[in-house]
This record gives structure tokens, sequence and C-alpha cells, in this order.
């Protein structure tokens, strides 16, 4: 296409990135203590029977805090991630779709920009953050539009205890990397206050091979300095035993310099993202069930330059989510809720500031009509100014069909629709966008099967099987028109299909402890039906969609020493819808050891990381050249 109409996509695609429940699940009671293989971290997850449910160790969490979501969540799970260079934008894949179609919530509200619908991972710092959870599948009935090929799960610091509470890191790294946190905290009966701050900056100047020049000659990166800094603030004050508030704040700020592409020109390509997000909660309990309601407000702001390009996008969210459950005893649980939403989005793509109102109503109902059953039957509907979505139904089950001695086998499924509203910048881009687009519409098919092994207090493995299939239709895809500018159009019908297998295990030989998870995906995604153009990628892999990825972590914990090991294979990827270009398939490995010492009652944390132990040489964005092996070295020190 045509360099003016390149610069104008990118730019824009620059400038728009950028309650708890009672658990009414059974408990097991065989002679050895089964625990519940499902995950209710997060209040919607009790309502997602026969979904995939995990959450990021609390161990890999500490020993990486100074990382990003993205470079988490690519190690310790088989999504795909595609990262523009060390420094630029990284977005996620779940189950062969696409970026936008997967939402990211933070204490159950979106946090995604409704200019382009999508979260810049990179920017979503581990340091601040609680938990981290990850449900895979389409969940549009528990959280809305986008929520099609999966839905990662984050939530606040959670602080204990009483008393006062410090923690301070510091880092320093390979490749001019230092990361600097703290953390101060305190607690009593009634109230629980914490506020964390952290700075990171990482010059970024790894050598690495230029493929796009003859000879492949080695060089050093440039232009791919970053500065990232954020701050989160947590109030919850118990005013009695039913009821509380909670306010919660955070607030992300990234200065980065684009990293170019090999072979392509330096073009100054900048970026500065700030991301404030405020959240207030009020929970009651009564004879009626417990009552949650959350009231939000999200400011994200995103300025891009280069030598002919200044652009700013600045979007203000308000949101409101009431919710109300009701359960009684074992049986069942039914959740009611309403949200609304109001967006106003100032972009230089734009022909004036534009405006948007969206609310949808939920039921959500888990049902468990026998102790090895539990079912779920969730449906949202969705209301968008210009827009009718159809209702979004899920029907779920488990199965806990044999139960004998040390082993448990489990039987789950589930169907579910999903929707996706067309974007601000799909419908307002001007000389671009496309009002006149349908929102994505989606159905998806899963059944798994579930393995729990325990031999006492020895052995606890956990293995589970799944396959899924998913129809998405009217998919929207940005693609150059006759006169080579480009714009959105509801494109395809998309099929994606493939098996995911999960392990993990806990073993306690003596005075050590182990535990590991293993993951492996298979993802055929591929084009069933096109509406728009020839037909000529009818039937191929969609790009950057790897048919195999896979993970391997390990732990292991000795008196006051610790040994973490991640393994993660990506397959080939496509860089085209035709299958005539790829990249090669890579294997990164990471190691960390870790010595707490303990001094009276306070701690002292000495880590030793290795990153790319193999100084590997892959893309996950094609001529984006990613670092060589990087050591870097934390010194934490904590007082309960």
């Amino acid at each position: 296409m045509a360099l003016s109409s390149f610069r104008t996509f990118w730019a824009m695609a620059a400038c728009s990135l950028g309650l708890a429940a009672p658990a009414v699940a059974q408990q097991d009671t065989t002679l050895h203590q089964l625990r519940t293989v499902e995950v209710f971290g997060k209040p919607a997850e009790v309502y997602a029977a026969g979904s995939r449910v995990s959450a990021l160790d609390s161990s890999y969490l500490s020993t990486y805090a100074s990382g990003s979501l993205a470079d988490a969540l690519q190690a310790r799970t088989p999504i795909y991630f595609k990262s523009y260079g060390a420094s630029g934008i990284s977005s996620v894949a779940f189950r062969g779709t696409s970026a936008s179609q997967t939402v990211v919530l933070w204490n159950g509200l979106n946090i995604a920009p409704a200019t382009l619908g999508q979260s810049d991972f990179s920017t979503l710092p581990l340091s601040g953050i609680g938990e981290v959870a990850v449900q895979y599948g389409s969940a549009a009935a528990i959280y809305g539009s986008g929520a099609i090929g999966g839905a990662v799960l984050l939530g606040s610091p959670i602080y204990k205890g009483t008393g006062f509470g410090l923690e301070v890191q510091q880092e320093a790294g390979s490749f001019g990397r230092y990361f600097s946190s703290g953390r101060v905290s305190y607690g009593n009966e009634k109230l629980q206050i914490g506020t964390s701050a952290y700075v990171r900056f990482a010059e970024n100047d790894f050598p690495y091979k230029d493929i796009s020049r003859f000879d492949t000659p080695e060089v050093r990166q440039q232009h791919a300095g970053q500065q990232l800094q954020g701050f989160t603030q947590d109030f919850i004050y118990k005013f009695s035993p039913k009821t509380q508030v909670a306010f919660h704040g955070w607030y992300t700020y990234a200065d980065r310099e684009l990293q170019p592409a090999m072979g392509s020109a330096y073009n100054e390509a900048k970026q500065r993202d700030e991301n404030l997000r405020l959240l207030a909660e009020l929970k009651h309990s009564s004879h009626w069930g417990q009552t949650d309601i959350k009231a939000a407000y999200f400011k994200d702001y995103l300025h891009y330059t280069d030598r002919s390009i200044n652009s700013v996008a600045d979007v203000h969210t308000y949101q409101l989510q009431a919710e109300q459950t009701y359960t009684r005893g074992d049986n069942w649980s039914l959740r009611g809720g309403l949200n609304l939403q109001h967006y106003i989005a100032e972009n230089d793509g734009y022909a004036g500031q534009q405006e948007e109102n969206r609310a949808s109503a939920f039921a959500l109902f888990r049902y468990n009509p026998v102790a090895p059953l539990a079912l779920s039957l969730n449906v949202r509907q969705a209301l968008v100014e210009g827009y009718n979505p159809l209702p979004t139904p899920a029907l779920g089950f488990d199965w806990k069909f044999y139960r004998r001695n040390r082993h448990q086998l489990s039987l789950k499924g589930n169907a579910s629709g999903s929707y996706r509203v067309p974007t601000l910048n799909d419908r307002f881009w001007v000389g671009a966008g496309n009002p006149d687009l349908k929102p994505e519409q989606g159905w998806s098919y899963e059944a798994g099967l579930r393995h729990l092994l325990v031999l006492g207090n020895t052995l606890l493995l956990e293995t589970e099987a799944s396959a899924y299939h998913m129809l998405i239709d009217d998919w929207i895809q940005w693609t150059p028109d006759h006169t080579g500018n480009w714009r959105p159009y509801n494109l395809q019908k998309v099929r994606s299909q493939g098996i995911e297998l999960s392990s993990q295990a806990t073993a306690t030989l003596g005075e050590i402890k182990l535990s590991s998870t293993a993951g492996y995906t298979y993802t055929s995604s591929e084009q069933v039906a096109i509406y728009e153009g020839t037909a000529g990628d009818k039937g191929k892999q969609l790009m950057y969609v790897p048919l195999h990825k896979a993970t391997l972590a390990a732990d292991m914990n000795y008196h006051h020493w610790t040994v973490l090991g991640n393994l993660n294979y990506t397959g080939p990827r496509y860089t085209s819808n035709s299958e005539t270009t790829s990249l090669n398939s890579f294997l990164l490995l990471q190691l960390a050891l870790s010595r707490k010492l303990k001094l009276q009652d306070n701690t002292l944390l000495l880590s030793l990381r290795a990153d790319n132990v193999t100084s590997a040489e892959y893309q996950t964005m094609a001529y984006r050249a990613m670092p060589p092996r990087g050591y870097t070295f934390s010194i934490r020190f904590i007082i309960p």
C-alpha cells in the first residue's frame, strides 16, 4: 500500500491502544482430601462450569514482579503474544482469535479503551497486581463484548494481617535494565490500606543478527529505550461483618521509543501512554444475599509521534455495575446484574469528539442437583447505540462421574455465544471508518476430561484434556480497498478449533517441595467464508497463529532456596494469510535462583535470573529483533 496510507494506518493503531460470592462448589470428602480443581478467585468464575480456568502461581509473580503481564503469560501459559520488539506494543491471541477478541478485566470491569477495544500487555505491570487468572474460550455472557477467545482477569493486591508492612525491591539487569519498587500497608480488624509504586528503565541495547542485510551481520539494537512507572492505592473498610467499602486506584505511565523493524529507516517513532483507573465498591450482605455495586472512571491517554505524524488519543470511560447474588445452601446460586458504560473519545483521527453509551443486563445461574454434578446457565443482553447484538447464552456442566480411592475423573463441557461491537476507530476514523459494520457474532463448543490423583500428602497430580470448536461470523478486519486505503470490513467467517492439554503436579520428597505445570495447544484457525474480495485465502491458517505451542514450568523449594524454570515452545507462524511467508519456531528457557534470609522477623530475598538462557534467535513479529540471553539480580526486603 502507499506509504501515506501505511503511516495513517499505523498512527491510528498506535493512538488507539494503549464480588465475592459464596462458593457453591462441593467439597470432596474422600479418604484423601481432594481439593477442588476450579479456580474461583473471581466472582463470576463460579458460574463458568465446563470452562477452563487457570491462575498464575504466586511464587512466579513474586520472582518476576518487575516484568509485564505479557512476559508472565507468555512464560506460564500456552497463549501466544505478538510483540513489536522489546519496547513495542504487545497483544494477545486466544484460541486463534484476534487481540480485540480478548477482554482484560480489573476487579471485574473491562479496562480496554473503546477506540481499538484491546489492551497493550507490555504496559500492564505485574507490580501492584494481586491476582492473575485466565479463562479460555467464549465468555460473553459473563464478561460482555469482546470475550470471544478468552479473558484475562486481574485483581488488586490483597492486604492481610494487622499492623504495618513494608516491602522494597531493587533490580539491575542486562541491556541497561533497572527496576525499583516499594509497597507499604497497614491493617487492623476493620481497615486494610496499601500503597505500591514502581519504576523501570531499559535501554534495550542488545546485540542481534540483522537478517535484512547481506550475510546477517551482528549489530546492536538502537532506539528501543523505555521508561515505565506507576502506583496502586487500595483502601478497604468494614463497617460491620456484613458491609464494607473499597477504593482502588491504578496509574501507569510508559514513555518509549518504538523499536524500528530490521531494514527500515529510523523515523523517530515514540509513544507515551498514561492510564488512570479509579474504582469504588460497596458490598453488603443481607437475607436477600450479597449486593455488589461498583462505580469506575478510566482515563486512557496515548501520544504517538514520528517525523511526519503527531497524533493524540484521549478516552474517558465511566462504568457502573450492580449485582445481586442469592445463594441457597450448597445447591444453587443466582446472580443478576446491570452494567452501564459511557465513553468519551477525543482522537486526532476523528472529525470531532465521539461519545457512546452501552448497557447490558445479565443473569448467571449455578445449580448442583447432586454433589458430583455442577451446572451453569448464563445469559446477557447488550444494548449499544446503533446496534442490536443478539442475546448471548451459555450452558455448561462439570460432572465428577468417578471417584474412588486416590482417583477422581470429571467430564465437563459448555456451549456459549459471543459477540463484539465495532470499536470507535472502526466506525469514526476519518477517511477509513465504516459506520455500516455489523457486530461480530460467534458460537463456541467445548468438552474436556479431567483426572485428579492424590497420594496422601506426597503427590497431587491434575491432568486435563479439552477440545473446542468455534465459529465467528462477520469477523472485522482492516484491509486495503480498491484505492489502496485501509478500511474495516465484515470480511470473513472464521473457524477455530483445537486441542488443549494441561497438567499440574505438586510433590513433597522429604524437605524438598516440587511443583510443575505443563501445557500444550494445537490451534487450527482458518477462513471458511470471505465476504469481500477474492477467496484466495480460504481454508488457510490465519497469520500469526501458531499451530503448536507448549510450556513447561517447574519450581523446587529446599529450606530457604528456590529454583524456578520455564521452558516455552512456539511453533512456526505464517506472516500472511496466503501461507507464503512464515517465522521459524523457537524455544525459550528461563531460570531463576532465590535465597531467603531471615533477619529476626523480617525477610531478605536475593534472586538471580537468566532469560533466554540458550540465546535463541527468534521473532514474534516479522523483522522485530528480540533480546538474547540476559541476567537480572534482585534484592527484596520485606517487613511483615
